[in-house]
């Protein structure tokens, strides 16, 4: 897996595009401002991926919704206990509910965050590109992460991370945004770029 560092920058601002669209929408739904850090956009190891973003056995919820449109693929939507609790709290104004209204929330949100990722790129690209219903699924990062990379056909011992955080009041949400694309995809997406 080899790409110039023109056409990493030029992802990564894809991927900025994408994620400065959905912390915008985010922050419409919640009242309070969200927002996103530079996103990532590397080749790594397994190993390096939980060195760098969260260990292969901490237990996560793993949104996962399909991209439908010109380009296949994934949004991936990684929470934390703790980020599920944060961001309840952020639609549901703190009222007091079960887990699993918490979860159904989190989904619902991660439906909102995929279409408007999705919406900027494919207006950036002139493609339609929307995304499947959101499936929730509780289970060990290394295992999420895994089986959504091989569900795309990608064997490789090496991965590209695209991914985009978010933090409101200067609090860092334990949620990552994965895009990941079905094999062949990035190939076409850089040229669309015209890169």
């Amino acid at each position: 897996m080899k790409y110039t560092d023109l056409q990493i920058d030029g992802l990564r601002e894809m991927i900025n595009i994408g994620g400065g669209n959905a912390a915008t929408s985010i922050s419409k739904m919640v009242n309070e401002k969200i927002d996103m850090k530079v996103p990532e956009v590397a080749i790594l190891s397994y190993q390096e991926l939980y060195q760098k973003v969260m260990a292969d056995d901490d237990e996560v919820y793993g949104v996962i919704s399909k991209i439908v449109g010109e380009y296949q693929g994934a949004i991936l939507f990684v929470v934390t206990d703790k980020a599920v609790n944060q961001l309840a709290d952020l639609i549901l104004k703190g009222t007091q509910v079960s887990w699993d209204v918490k979860l159904s929330a989190v989904s619902e949100l991660s439906n909102i965050i995929a279409n408007s990722f999705l919406n900027a790129i494919g207006k950036l690209l002139d493609v339609q590109l929307i995304s499947s219903l959101p499936q929730i699924k509780n289970d060990f990062f290394g295992a999420l992460i895994s089986s959504a990379y091989l569900a795309f056909d990608q064997y490789d011992e090496q991965v590209m991370v695209i991914r985009n955080e978010f933090t409101y009041a200067e609090k860092k949400l334990d949620a990552s945004l994965f895009l990941i694309p079905e094999k062949g995809v990035l190939d076409s997406l850089i040229k669309s770029l015209g890169i």
